[in-house]
């Protein structure tokens, strides 16, 4: 990959949606490290479907270009690394952080960060280039969202605040969205280095050792091994089946969850909900 993350940031105070923004000027797939943010978004999209409530000044959205050179098989390992990126952040402000497969940011059980990655064709890449799109609950408190996101959905800033222990002197001014951005712009080149871009002196690709680091690290982070729950897998499965209801084991080399269903097969959960069980 050439070029650096966030060596060109294109800023507008109101989009409809990030991905959707680079989706419709497919000129601007071409740069590696192009990164599109809003203040606002106003239609902005989550995984199957589902919508991004936007805040005016309280979230951080925003969306990146990436060449990754690998193959359509190769892509979801991707969505592991986004959450692992917003995790290694998000640490240094807020506790008890837990990764969702493929790509939720979860605190206490409620949602804090969602991740949308989409791959996309163009004549001139002989691969898939992808944009990631990264949404971040940073101000304010879940009383500030929709009734029907009131549960599910939590801030930065409530959770710091909540707890005196995680407190440590920090003023709630402090907590400012461009320093959150740019954090995350700089953990992301880092990990895309670390994971992805690894060389041997030779110059040959050596990722295989950095791939299953971040494996590693994403199991590790998101607490799901040994984890009961429901893989709907793109079918309308009934939740108390036993073909589809077991223990998450890991992860396959592609980044999809290996589980043990109740029946003593292993189900590849490639796409679809996951529901935990445990909680």
């Amino acid at each position: 990959m050439l070029g650096r993350v966030g060596n060109r940031i294109i800023h507008f105070n109101k989009l409809d949606s990030t991905n959707s923004y680079l989706k419709s000027n497919k000129e601007l797939l071409q740069e590696h490290g192009l990164v599109v943010r809003t203040d606002m978004q106003t239609s902005g999209r989550g995984r199957a479907s589902k919508k991004f409530v936007s805040l005016p000044g309280k979230n951080l959205t925003f969306s990146v270009v990436l060449h990754p050179q690998k193959p359509a098989s190769e892509i979801q390992i991707f969505s592991l690394l986004a959450s692992v990126v917003v995790a290694r952040v998000l640490e240094n402000y807020v506790n008890t952080i837990r990764l969702k497969w493929p790509n939720d940011v979860i605190v206490r059980q409620k949602k804090i960060c969602g991740i949308l990655l989409e791959s996309i064709s163009i004549p001139e890449e002989d691969y898939p280039i992808l944009i990631m799109g990264i949404g971040l609950n940073t101000k304010g408190n879940f009383n500030d969202y929709p009734d029907d996101l009131k549960r599910i959905v939590t801030t930065m800033e409530f959770e710091i605040f909540r707890n005196s222990n995680t407190n440590k002197g920090l003023n709630k001014f402090l907590l400012k969205n461009e320093t959150i951005f740019e954090e995350l712009l700089v953990e992301l080149e880092n990990c895309l280095e670390e994971f992805i871009d690894n060389t041997n002196t030779r110059g040959s690709k050596i990722n295989f050792k950095g791939k299953s680091a971040l494996l590693n690290e994403w199991l590790v982070r998101s607490k799901s091994k040994g984890k009961k729950v429901c893989s709907l897998n793109n079918i309308q499965y009934q939740t108390n089946s036993k073909n589809n209801i077991g223990t998450i084991e890991g992860l396959t080399s592609e980044g999809y969850l290996r589980i043990r269903t109740e029946t003593g097969d292993i189900l590849t959960h490639i796409s679809g909900e996951i529901i935990d069980l445990d909680d």
